[in-house]
């Protein structure tokens, strides 16, 4: 019988550990986003990261999610923040290599009873925020970003 735990313990190891990624540090973006619901946090990043971050000034290298087959929100991303002035490079999303030099930023989007949570790493700098969906089903702010670490 003891085996046949030992056996069962190291075939739940080696599966968890498969479905581990080797780069702990890439974005997540759940899937069940709208283009809609891309639109609201993309715009609500850019407005953040002007705070700290001043457009025109400053090159980010954004670190995608490893799996873009339900990502809406990464190509909304890249287009606002380069129309907001920001010069955007996309880390390798394989390997995490980055193609220049800029701030890293990595943002995680997943969701948290009747809405979403976006959380943002930058600079030392974690912020998040939540935001509900409205009664026909839009996300809306709940509040101000949550900022810990950083400067700020």
């Amino acid at each position: 019988m003891n085996r046949f735990r030992i056996l069962i313990m190291m075939a739940l190891v080696l599966a968890l550990g498969a479905c581990a990624t080797t780069r702990p540090t890439m974005s997540f973006v759940a899937g069940g986003l709208s283009p809609a619901d891309a639109m609201v946090l993309a715009n609500d990043v850019a407005t953040h990261l002007a705070d700290s971050l001043p457009p025109a000034k400053s090159s980010l290298v954004l670190d995608p999610p490893a799996s873009r087959n339900a990502d809406v929100l990464t190509p909304v991303l890249l287009t606002k923040l380069r129309s907001a002035g920001y010069g955007v490079i996309e880390a390798d999303p394989r390997t995490g290599a980055k193609s220049g030099e800029g701030t890293p930023v990595r943002y995680l989007v997943s969701p948290l009873d009747n809405g979403v949570v976006l959380r943002l790493q930058y600079l030392g700098v974690e912020a998040t925020r939540f935001y509900p969906r409205s009664a026909g089903g839009a996300l809306v702010a709940a509040g101000p970003f949550t900022v810990r670490g950083g400067a700020q």
